[in-house]
C-alpha cells in the first residue's frame, strides 16, 4: 500500500515529469527527457528507449548506461517480455540480458540485475515502443514506482505521437529541415526574447551555387539528392534543440541561431561551406560536387530590431557573396 504521504509525493514528482514531456514537441529533446524521466522515477541509471518506425519495425533509439546517454540506430528483436508487456499493457519484470551494452530483457541469465520492460501505450492503446530499465535484484520496483512509470509511459507515447504530427506540419518532406513558415514563427519569438531579456541572435542565409545547372545536367532526381545532402550538412552542423535549420525555398536555406553572436555564426557558416565543398554526392551513375554561398547577420546590427530586418541583411550579404565569386561567406555590408 502507498500511504498518503508517499502518494502525495508520488503525484508531485509524476506531475513535474509529465509536464516536461507533454510540453515538448522537439523529438530529440523528447527522447532525452523520456530517458531522464524513466531513470529518475525508476531510481536507476540504466535504460533503453525503443520505438516502432513507420513500418512497425522496432528500433533502438537511445540509451542511458551508468548516466552516460548515447543514441542507438539498430533493429531490436521483439522478446517474450515485450510481447507480454504489449499484450497486458503493463510493465513486465525479467532478468537482464548480458549480451548488449544497453539493457534488454532476457528469458533467463545469471545476472544479479533485473530488467523492467515498460510498454509505451499511445492513443487507441497502440504500442509505440518500450522502455527497459534495470537495477540490482536486491532493489525490486515498488508499487509507487510502477504507478509513476505507468503514467509516464502513456504521456511519453502520446507526446511522441504529437511530436510526429507537429513535425509533419513544420518540416520539409524532402530534406527534413524546418519549413519557411516555422522559421518566421521562431524568428518572431526569438526577436521578442532579445527585446525583453537582451542576448544574442544571428542568422545564416545559404544558397547552393549553380543549382539550376545541376538540375539541367543531371536531372531533378539528382537535384533532390543534392538538396538532401546539403540538408544533412546543416543538420550535423546545427546545435540540436537550439538552432533552427530551415529550407527557405528552392535551393536556399537558413539557420537561425538563438544565443549566438555573429562571430560564432560565421564559424558555423564556414564549417558548413567547407563540409559541402568537400562532399561528393553520388546520384545514379554520376558524382556531384556543389558549393554554397552564405550571408551572416546578427540582431544587434539591425535598426529597428526586427526579424524582417535581420533576414534582409543576411539575404543582402548572401547575394553579395554570389556576385563576388560564390563559395564564400559575407558578414558585413559593403
Amino acid at each position: 500500500m502507498i500511504d498518503k504521504f508517499d502518494f502525495d509525493a508520488t503525484l508531485l514528482t509524476t506531475n513535474f515529469a509529465t509536464r516536461l514531456l507533454a510540453m515538448e514537441v522537439d523529438k530529440d529533446v523528447l527522447i532525452d527527457r523520456t530517458l531522464e524521466a524513466f531513470c529518475d522515477l525508476g531510481s536507476c541509471q540504466n535504460a533503453t528507449l525503443m520505438m516502432y518506425d513507420d513500418h512497425r519495425q522496432l528500433k533502438g533509439v537511445a540509451a542511458s548506461v551508468k548516466g552516460r546517454r548515447f543514441t542507438i540506430n539498430e533493429e531490436i528483436p521483439l522478446t517474450d517480455a515485450m510481447t507480454e508487456a504489449a499484450d497486458s499493457l503493463r510493465p513486465v519484470v525479467r532478468p537482464v540480458c548480458n549480451d548488449t551494452e544497453f539493457p534488454l530483457p532476457a528469458k533467463s541469465c545469471a545476472s544479479k540485475n533485473t530488467c523492467l520492460c515498460v510498454p509505451l501505450v499511445g492513443s487507441r492503446d497502440l504500442i509505440r515502443g518500450f522502455v527497459t530499465l534495470y537495477r540490482d535484484k536486491s532493489s525490486p520496483w515498488e508499487i509507487a514506482e510502477l504507478f509513476q512509470l505507468g503514467i509516464i509511459s502513456t504521456v511519453a507515447a502520446v507526446s511522441f505521437e504529437n511530436s510526429k504530427l507537429f513535425r509533419q506540419t513544420i518540416e520539409d518532406s524532402l530534406t527534413g529541415l524546418y519549413m519557411r513558415r516555422y522559421l518566421f514563427i521562431r524568428l518572431s519569438e526569438e526577436v521578442q526574447r532579445v527585446k525583453r531579456r537582451h542576448g544574442d541572435l544571428s542568422v545564416i542565409m545559404l544558397d547552393i551555387d549553380h543549382f539550376k545547372l545541376v538540375n539541367d545536367t543531371y536531372g531533378h532526381a539528382a537535384g533532390d539528392k543534392v538538396l538532401k545532402a546539403v540538408a544533412d550538412v546543416l543538420h550535423k552542423s546545427s546545435r540540436k534543440g537550439v538552432d533552427i535549420p530551415c529550407r527557405y525555398g528552392g535551393e536556399e536555406f537558413a539557420v537561425l541561431m538563438p544565443g549566438s553572436k555573429k562571430e560564432e555564426a560565421e564559424i558555423v557558416a564556414e564549417r558548413i561551406r567547407r563540409a559541402c565543398e568537400e562532399n561528393i554526392i553520388s546520384a545514379s551513375d554520376c558524382h556531384i560536387k556543389v558549393t554554397l554561398s552564405s550571408g551572416v547577420a546578427s540582431i544587434d546590427e539591425c535598426d529597428p530590431q526586427s526579424g524582417d530586418e535581420l533576414l534582409r541583411r543576411a539575404d543582402k550579404r548572401l547575394y553579395r557573396a554570389k556576385e563576388s565569386g560564390r563559395n564564400m561567406i559575407v558578414c558585413i555590408d559593403s
